[in-house]
Parts: C-alpha cells; sequence; structure tokens
C-alpha cells in the first residue's frame, strides 16, 4: 500500500477562509471598515501579512491565465466585504469603483463559457453589496 502525503507546497498553502477569519475578530469587536483597524496593532499586522502572502500565492497560481486572473481580483475585491465589514462608505466604494473595474476588466465574450462564468460571479457580487446597503438603510 502506498502512503500518501502532503506536500510541503499544500502544507503551506493559505486559504481565502483563514485570511477571512484573521479579519472576522475585528468585525466582531465593532469595527466596520477594514481602513479604521489600527495597523500598529499586532493582530491587524498579522492579518495583514497573511492576506499579503495569500494575495502573492493566488497572483502567482493565476498568472498567466487571464480568466484565473479576473476571478482572482474578484475574490481579492470581496475579502474585506466577506469578511463581514459592512461600513456602508466602504461597500459603496466596493460596488462604485473595484467591482466596475472588475466588470470592466472582465469585458464579455459570449462565446467564452469561462468568462461568462466570472462576469456571473461579479454580477453576484454587485447583487450581494446591493443587498448589504439595502439592509442598512430600512
Amino acid at each position: 500500500m502506498k502512503e500518501s502525503f502532503p506536500s510541503p507546497e499544500s502544507e503551506n498553502k493559505i486559504t481565502r477562509e483563514k485570511v477571512i477569519d484573521a479579519y472576522k475578530k475585528f468585525v466582531e469587536r465593532g469595527i466596520k471598515n477594514p481602513d479604521d483597524l489600527d495597523l500598529e496593532d499586532s493582530e491587524v499586522k498579522e492579518a495583514n501579512e497573511l492576506f499579503d502572502k495569500w494575495r502573492e500565492q493566488e497572483d502567482k497560481s493565476a498568472e498567466g491565465n487571464e480568466e484565473s486572473e479576473h476571478r482572482i481580483n474578484l475574490s481579492k475585491t470581496m475579502l474585506y466585504v466577506d469578511a463581514g465589514f459592512t461600513d456602508p462608505a466602504y461597500l459603496d466604494e466596493i460596488l462604485k469603483d473595484w467591482l466596475a473595474q472588475d466588470a470592466q476588466n472582465a469585458e464579455k465574450q459570449i462565446d467564452n463559457p469561462e468568462r461568462v462564468e466570472t462576469r456571473r460571479q461579479i454580477a453576484e457580487a454587485i447583487k450581494k453589496i446591493r443587498n448589504l446597503l439595502a439592509e442598512q438603510t430600512q
């Protein structure tokens, strides 16, 4: 029987969920905008370092694959939102600046099923943010 050992690369892989968890604790403390994080706080530094390592890892894995690059950009755009940051000004910036840029970069290619899926994911992210903003105005 052949034993299977995880490769050192897979052991060191940082998941998006791990990065999100690193930021959720700040949301639980009442911080609603990632811009309000204290950059001198050791826990914030640790979370930011983890985010930077994850971002580098994902950028490297997507290198040379345009569709993967678009999806990684979307994943980075939505990370703080998925961690629970809900400040309306922050969400508005994500919606009007970052997601608009993601959508523009992933221009329509109806004959490309991967692009259609990427644009669907961007549309879902836009819908999620609009819903979060609508909940706050009720």
